[in-house]
This record gives structure tokens, C-alpha cells and sequence, in this order.
């Protein structure tokens, strides 16, 4: 298996699984605004949400942006599997993709 290291303060680190990677996305709305969402394909249950350090609701400072959305996908395909990822060229833009009970 193959995993991203999640950097903390103090040299510290949280492991993330790169295998069966569904989504990774910005939650841009409610009480988890500016965390991001990891979902893995097979296992609805497993759901791995991440937090910035001294998160805060109401504050945009300290929150996630979409470029470490953006990072955190780069990681993944370099890392999962070894076999990293290829483009599809789709005639349009993806907006959302959902899976299993969300679809």
C-alpha cells in the first residue's frame, strides 16, 4: 500500500491511505467549510475528513483553499499504486462526481 504523509506541527504527521481513492474536495458550505473530504471507492463508510490547523468556522484564514485540494491529488497520483494518474479528456468540465448512495 501506498500513503500520504499529512505534515502536523512539531514534526508530526497523520498517514493517508493513496489506494481506492474516490474524491478529494473543498467543502465550501455548513460547519465544515474549508476542510476537505477524502471518500474511498468500495466503502461507503470510509470517509476521512481533514482539518487545518486551529481551524475556525466563521474565519477564511484558516481554512483549506482548492490548491491543496489541487496538492493533495498530485500526491495521490504520484504515490497510489505506483501507477500515478492519466487525464480523461472530456468535452466538458466535470462539476461533482458521487458514488453509491450519493448517485
Amino acid at each position: 500500500m501506498a500513503y500520504v504523509k499529512l505534515k502536523k506541527a512539531a514534526g508530526d504527521f497523520d498517514i493517508l491511505s493513496s489506494e481506492n481513492v474516490g474524491s478529494v474536495k473543498l467543502l465550501t458550505s455548513g460547519t465544515k467549510i474549508g476542510k476537505i473530504e477524502v471518500n474511498f471507492i468500495g466503502d461507503l463508510t470510509n470517509e476521512v475528513e481533514i482539518s487545518p490547523k486551529d481551524w475556525a468556522e466563521a474565519t477564511a484564514s484558516t481554512h483549506f483553499v482548492q490548491a491543496d485540494v489541487t496538492a493533495l491529488n498530485k500526491a495521490i497520483g504520484l504515490i497510489g499504486g505506483g501507477s500515478g494518474m492519466i487525464d480523461a479528456d472530456l468535452t466538458k468540465t466535470v462539476g461533482e462526481v458521487s458514488y453509491g448512495a450519493d448517485a
